[in-house]
């Protein structure tokens, strides 16, 4: 039951001709670190996955730094992999981001025939009164064209004939490429921004897309950081080889993020919490709804101790996070080696792991 609620999300999100869940694989996110948080990183984005969290963050890093994170959603029906790259000399950070979603063995019943009774589910000719039928549901191109028996097309209470043979599978993948760019304009203040260049695929059919992030952020103090990132700020929009398109509309990404040492204990503590806002008219699905304007909450904490072993906990649009992080250096190079866990009130729990690697 869990798979096959699974892939028909999937298949709900990937073929809707509407703005809502056009970008629905991009709201994953990137690093087991930031996941294990809640996803709570717009105001830290201090590492390579800053390209798709907070562009403007990317100076941060401390050389170069190289990322790999691979997830099975939903007991392993949804594979989710992200590799990331980025650099900084101090005061203009660059980076690249790659993102792949694979769904494979999406059945096609598009062949599958059905008796086409009419929305009644009954066989039978208008005025004979046959037991059930409805008397009025013939299709007639001139006297009844709303008419649903004998019309060719499958109607709602139409039964349909399983038959194995006329079923066949395929899959689902989208690709994501982003080129960011930061650069620290003062002791306080940063933007960046993201192009990204989107593909979609379900079964034969594909779909192309280019859109644009924008991030800033100010941090006044060490403690103290605000993040902001204008997701597809213009619109996104996804132009598929069937002639129909799609948008995804923008995201308000609003983050604060506070950190502190405990010398007491060799650690360092940061809380750290974000606000997406979206324009979608999400009324059922986001945690929160204002006249069509809709907030998902994602709150986290990291508790890093002797620069060794990070501790985290986290709440992502209201669903339970938790992680661990373990640094340590390789062949004179640091590693960072991160999992993430993600629980889902109907589904299968979500885990990540990632490697970091700096040079």
């Amino acid at each position: 039951m869990k798979t096959t609620l699974a892939a028909v999300l999937f298949l709900a999100f990937s073929i809707s001709s509407g703005a809502k869940y056009a970008g629905e694989f991009l709201s994953v996110g990137a690093g087991a670190r930031s996941l294990g948080m809640g996803g709570a990183f717009c105001a830290v984005a201090d590492d390579a996955s800053a390209g798709y969290w907070n562009p403007s963050g990317l100076y941060l890093i401390d050389g170069q730094e190289a990322q790999f994170m691979h997830s099975e959603r939903f007991g392993g029906i949804v594979r989710y992999d992200y590799l990331g790259y980025g650099r900084s000399d101090g005061s203009t950070g660059l980076g690249a981001s790659l993102f792949r979603t694979d769904v494979g063995d999406i059945a096609n019943t598009n062949n599958l025939q059905y008796y086409d009774t009419g929305s009644d589910g009954v066989f039978g000719v208008d005025g004979t009164g046959e037991p059930g039928d409805a008397g009025d549901d013939d299709y007639d191109s001139t006297t009844n064209p709303n008419g649903t028996e004998g019309n060719g097309e499958w109607d709602p209470g139409e039964e349909i004939i399983y038959d194995e043979g006329r079923i066949t599978y395929g899959s689902g993948v989208d690709w994501a490429l982003y080129l960011s760019w930061s650069r620290k304009l003062n002791s306080v203040f940063s933007v960046g921004a993201s192009v990204k260049v989107i593909r979609k695929g379900l079964m034969d059919h594909s779909a192309f897309g280019l859109g644009l992030d924008i991030g800033a952020r100010y941090q006044p103090s060490e403690a103290i950081s605000i993040g902001l990132n204008l997701q597809d700020i213009s619109g996104t929009h996804l132009f598929w080889d069937t002639g129909s398109n799609e948008s995804i509309l923008p995201t308000v990404k609003l983050g604060l993020a506070a950190k502190w040492p405990i010398s007491k204990f060799a650690t360092v503590a940061t809380i750290a919490a974000d606000g997406d806002f979206r324009f979608e008219g999400r009324e059922y699905s986001a945690q929160y709804n204002f006249s069509g304007i809709s907030l998902d909450t994602h709150i986290g904490a990291e508790f890093l101790i002797k620069d060794l072993v990070a501790l985290r906990i986290g709440s992502s649009e209201g669903s339970m996070t938790a992680g661990l992080g373990l640094k340590f250096s390789l062949m004179n190079h640091p590693v960072n080696l991160d999992y993430a866990y993600l629980s889902h009130q109907d589904l299968d729990a979500t885990h990540r792991m990632s490697l970091g690697a700096g040079f």
